[in-house]
């Protein structure tokens, strides 16, 4: 029969007697087995936080048997990657921290004590009543040393009792030029704690500063302070570090790696105390400076301790103390980041001015760029000059050294298969100004040439130089000047037939119609077909925001199509005309179109542009000629039209003589209805209803005669006419100063009769 145990009030014998089972586990480590598998099965699930406690209860077990290395294997790693320092469980750290020092202190383990030590001193942690918190003393207890111990710590994986920021005051500077800087040092140690002494704090930059070195020097004073004394600034004077140059070889870095700047300061700093350290920087070399780490060396009588930071949101701070009349406030930096500054290259003082330079230039026009060069360097200086144009898009203008400039000296270097580039280029040979004492002055200019297209460039000139007395070293200017083009006006046109008064050619006279001309030879062709005559009138617009002179219009026909010839004439000529912006001139031309043959009734289609001489108001250059494109003229020669014209007569007075023409361009016979309207405002002699009949190629005229019944208005006279062939009316079209209306035309009549 089984025996049967109740064990849940008391252990099996085995546990109790545990030698009384051979090659049976104690129950040490059964319960250090038990702890490991919980850890590792927590760590499978990445919950690190249970992992690290079970860790403690691990070292707390091995402490519990006197295994005090076994306990301290386990505790240094764990609380040099405790996740509890971030999450702020200072009660958890507080216990890790005595634990790991009483291992230590077992072990006679000095850096780990130092380390832990260290850690006890910041106020985060509750203080203990009894103890005696003196950084100095931490090792009072091993005296005598038989070496001393030197303890190094990284601030990401200890809770430090002192932080160290840095922050450059601006966020860019410029080689040759002080680089304000400041480093704050903040003690977070135990109210009851004695001060500590840095003895050194080292600052490491990547880029282009030298190191430095901050010494503890008791008899330094403070430059300022707020009233209770707790904040303190020290400006700092650094000077260059004595190095043994048979050691330090020739390099160029050799300066930053090997020869810090060396400062001090009085770096006794009580609990709750921070010390503000300003420093001026003199940068050699233009690049992205940032801080790498801040190092803070203690050296007491019986131990070294390093605390190295360099993590980056450990050494930022957001703000600088300054001073002022109450002492030292705070002044709040720029956003970004504290420990990092970027360095220009050295700002040169030559200046390059571009004089007198129009706010918009006009397409087709020369521009000439004034440069004035000036020395303002303190020493000569030897200076080329480059000038270029760029472009996003669109047509980018040539560009020239403007004549005169004749004492001009390629650049060698600027040779391209043994000739020179184009002077016409976009890119200017570099032209060498030579020496330019201090304060002279050197005028030089560019030519743009016109262009016909709006676009928009840039005027890049660069300024080459060297200073007499450091050939070596090359200095750059740079100036941008944005150069834009736009349209000086915009033209658009109304077009109205006329009536052409010479005879039409007849359709049965077969003289001179045997041999019809080739409309494709080309020219020398004699036109034989009909002539139509239209007026056009332009409006040309002033888009820009300056007045501008005319000195002449000229409309162009560039382009006949379908085989007809044309010539223009202007009605309305004005030798000079200012246009204000926002305004418009008006001009009038008579465009004459004639077909080749007679028997072509295709329309002809006109190309037509605009050429427009002006110039700024008071300009004394010549005239500019502008070239605007309008959309195409079509000329219909197949259809019959209606062309109206009205002239005053004498008899009686205020008579107003309205002929009708009639045109039958086809090669049919075409009977017209017409019928005349009768209206209020005047009345008409003249048939009211009639019929036209016209035979191909043929027109007629028909009068009536208007006595207007009212004065300084205009009246409507209303003919339909209708064509019984095609069955449709007939648009009436308006001649001369007449208008056109929805169902007529208008005819103006004065008041004065």
């Amino acid at each position: 029969m089984p025996s049967v145990y109740e064990t849940y009030l008391c252990r099996e014998p085995a546990n109790d007697v545990p030698m009384l089972m051979r090659n049976a586990p104690d129950e040490y480590t059964s319960l250090l087995r038990t702890l490991q598998r919980s850890a590792d099965y927590f760590a499978e699930r990445d919950q690190n936080r249970a992992v690290e406690r079970l860790q403690l209860e691990m070292a707390r077990l091995h402490m519990k048997n006197q295994q005090w290395d076994r306990a301290t294997r386990v505790l240094v790693p764990l609380w040099q990657t405790l996740t509890w320092r971030r999450a702020g469980w200072w009660q958890l750290i507080e216990d890790i921290d005595w634990t790991l020092r009483e291992c230590a202190s077992q072990l006679k383990d000095k850096e780990t004590l130092l380390a832990v030590e260290w850690e006890l001193l910041n106020n985060s942690l509750t203080p203990r009543q009894e103890w005696h918190y003196d950084f100095s003393k931490a090792l009072e207890g091993f005296r005598p040393l038989d070496s001393r111990p030197r303890s190094i710590l990284r601030a990401e994986n200890t809770l430090s009792c002192i932080s160290a920021t840095f922050a450059f005051v601006v966020t860019e500077g410029h080689v040759g030029e002080i680089l304000p800087s400041q480093i704050v040092i903040s003690s977070r140690g135990q109210r009851t704690s004695s001060p500590i002494t840095i003895s050194q704090i080292k600052v490491a930059f990547e880029g282009g500063l030298r190191n430095l070195t901050i010494q503890h020097d008791s008899t330094s004073t403070a430059e300022a302070s707020t009233a209770d004394r707790s904040v303190q600034l020290h400006t700092i004077n650094l000077l260059k570090a004595r190095s043994d140059s048979s050691t330090v070889p020739s390099s160029p870095v050799t300066p930053q790696v090997h020869c810090p700047l060396i400062g001090s300061a009085d770096l006794a700093i009580a609990p709750g105390a921070t010390k503000a350290l300003s420093l001026n920087h003199t940068p050699r070399d233009a690049a992205d400076v940032e801080v790498t780490s801040i190092t803070l060396l203690i050296k007491e009588e019986d131990f070294d301790l390093e605390v190295v930071i360099t993590e980056d949101d450990q050494m930022q701070q957001e703000s600088v103390w300054v001073p002022n009349l109450s002492g030292l406030s705070e002044k709040r930096l720029k956003l970004g980041r504290s420990n990092a500054v970027k360095v220009l290259p050295k700002p040169p003082k030559l200046q390059i001015e571009v004089l007198d330079l129009a706010p918009i230039y006009f397409t087709d026009e020369a521009v000439v760029i004034d440069l004035r060069i000036t020395n303002e360097e303190d020493d000569e200086v030897n200076v080329t000059l480059d000038a270029r144009l760029l472009g996003q898009f669109g047509e980018i203008p040539k560009i020239t050294w403007a004549p005169g400039e004749d004492r001009i000296e390629y650049k060698e270097d600027l040779l391209e298969g043994g000739t020179l580039f184009s002077q016409s280029s976009d890119q200017l040979p570099s032209k060498e100004l030579g020496y330019l004492a201090t304060s002279q002055t050197q005028r030089h200019k560019i030519r743009i040439q016109a262009t016909s297209e709006p676009t928009s460039c840039a005027l890049e000139v660069k300024a080459l130089y060297y200073l007499l007395s450091d050939p070596e070293t090359p200095i750059t200017k740079f100036i941008l000047t944005d150069i834009g083009y736009m349209q000086p006006f915009e033209a658009s046109y109304s077009a109205s037939p006329m009536i052409h008064t010479d005879p039409w050619p007849s359709y049965f006279d077969a003289d001179g119609l045997d041999e019809s001309p080739n409309t494709d030879s080309g020219e020398g062709n004699v036109p034989r077909g009909l002539t139509q005559q239209w007026s056009l009138t332009f409006r040309l617009a002033n888009l820009a925001a300056i007045a501008l002179f005319t000195e002449g219009v000229e409309a162009q026909v560039i382009g006949v199509h379908e085989g007809a010839v044309c010539s223009t004439a202007l009605t309305n000529h004005s030798e000079e005309h200012l246009i204000f912006p926002n305004d418009h001139q008006a001009c009038t031309f008579v465009v004459t179109v004639q077909k080749l043959d007679l028997e072509d009734r295709r329309p002809t289609f006109l190309d037509l542009r605009l050429q427009v001489k002006w110039r700024r108001q008071h300009s004394s250059q010549p005239p500019i000629i502008t070239r605007i494109p309008v959309s195409e003229l079509t000329i219909p020669f197949g259809e019959p039209r209606v062309l109206a014209a009205a002239h005053y007569g004498h008899t009686p007075l205020g008579v107003i003589h309205l002929d009708y023409t009639i045109e039958n361009p086809s090669v049919y016979t075409l009977t017209f209805n017409l019928t005349m309207d009768t209206n209020e405002e005047f009345a008409f002699s003249g048939p009211k209803n009639m019929n036209v009949q016209l035979v191909p190629l043929s027109r007629h005229t028909v009068r009536y005669n208007l006595l207007p019944m009212v004065k300084g208005a205009w009246i409507s006279p209303q003919l339909r006419v209708f064509d019984t062939h095609f069955h449709k009316t007939l648009k009436v079209n308006a001649t001369g100063e007449m208008r056109n209306e929805k169902r007529g035309v208008g005819i103006w009549v004065d008041a004065e009769g």
